[in-house]
């Protein structure tokens, strides 16, 4: 998904280190001098594609008790069963330093990265926004045994602050735009324009807007739905005038069929975002990872548009 341009530098004076690298997160025996803080923690939604807040009590005694509390909370994962954790099981806090600039750097054990890039980002950011919810904590880095965490195209991801990041509970504005989109022909062979105009906010690229739009399926009675309704997109990225695009991988199970709907179905999706001016090809992953074929369809390389499938050129 396309996010605001992150900070990539910022000056840290004089970092602390806040505890003994793991000896910091763990469980404490609390008196009576604590204070409590509600805290907005961030877990991954239920359909992994993207993060929301569940508020926690936090105790402690300083700030950072605070931070490392904070940590551990999250650590231990939501209470709700919608939710999914941020901080895979397994994962250790190497070490915490804090800088004089309410800047905080996290060193995490290799266990925090996964194979699919998309996620570590939203972990990534789930981790940011909950620790600058304590209000001790402006910007944060999360380094993984001392190497930055980095996107899909290996961009570093370097220091985040909340407002970095924008949610779907947040504010955005809006606007009406036009869009075309194709779909299967009553005989399952060709492909038929449709324009539609939907409302489209800042809290996702228009791209993915397209796509839910196909997965709603043709408001012309005449033309077939190709997208199954239960598609996941996780996330979009537009670099160089390619679109890419990262479905949960039960997307090929939920869209195969036919040589011939296999075909329509990545032509759909490809001519349909290939209608907007700076894009020229899209690429295809599921959960992070590119693969082969899309049953009979190769989809390994970039695909450009195919005029040839549809209709009404």
């Amino acid at each position: 998904m396309k996010h605001k341009r992150l900070i990539t530098a910022i000056a840290v004076p004089a970092l602390i280190i806040i505890a003994a690298v793991i000896a910091a997160i763990c469980f404490i025996n609390y008196d009576m001098s604590t204070e409590k803080m509600t805290v907005d923690l961030y877990f991954m939604n239920e359909d992994g594609t993207g993060i929301v807040s569940e508020p926690h009590d936090i105790r402690y005694r300083d700030s950072n008790e605070l931070i490392q509390n904070t940590i551990k909370k999250l650590m231990a994962g939501p209470s709700s069963s919608k939710r999914g954790d941020v901080i895979p099981d397994g994962t250790d806090v190497q070490s915490l330093r804090a800088g004089t600039d309410a800047s905080l750097i996290i060193d995490f054990s290799g266990e925090f990265i996964t194979e699919d890039k998309s996620k570590n980002v939203l972990d990534t950011y789930a981790v940011v926004k909950t620790l600058c919810s304590t209000g001790y904590v402006a910007v944060v880095k999360i380094t993984v045994n001392g190497a930055p965490v980095t996107d899909r195209d290996g961009n570093e991801l370097g220091f985040i602050s909340a407002s970095d990041i924008n949610l779907e509970t947040e504010t955005y504005s809006s606007e009406m735009r036009d869009i075309t989109l194709y779909f299967a022909d009553s005989g399952g062979k060709g492909l038929v324009k449709e324009n539609r105009t939907i409302k489209i906010t800042d809290q996702q690229p228009v791209e993915q807007y397209i796509i839910n739009e196909l997965i709603k399926g043709p408001g012309n009675g005449s033309l077939e739905p190709l997208l199954s309704d239960d598609t996941i997109l996780v996330s979009v990225d537009i670099e160089d005038n390619i679109c890419y695009l990262n479905f949960k991988s039960s997307f090929i199970k939920a869209n195969t069929g036919s040589s011939d709907h296999e075909k329509l179905v990545i032509y759909s999706i490809v001519n349909s975002l290939t209608e907007i001016p700076t894009i020229s090809r899209v690429q295809f992953y599921m959960d992070g990872k590119r693969v082969e074929n899309f049953g009979t369809v190769p989809i390994k390389d970039c695909i450009s548009r195919n005029t040839d499938i549809m209709d009404d050129k």
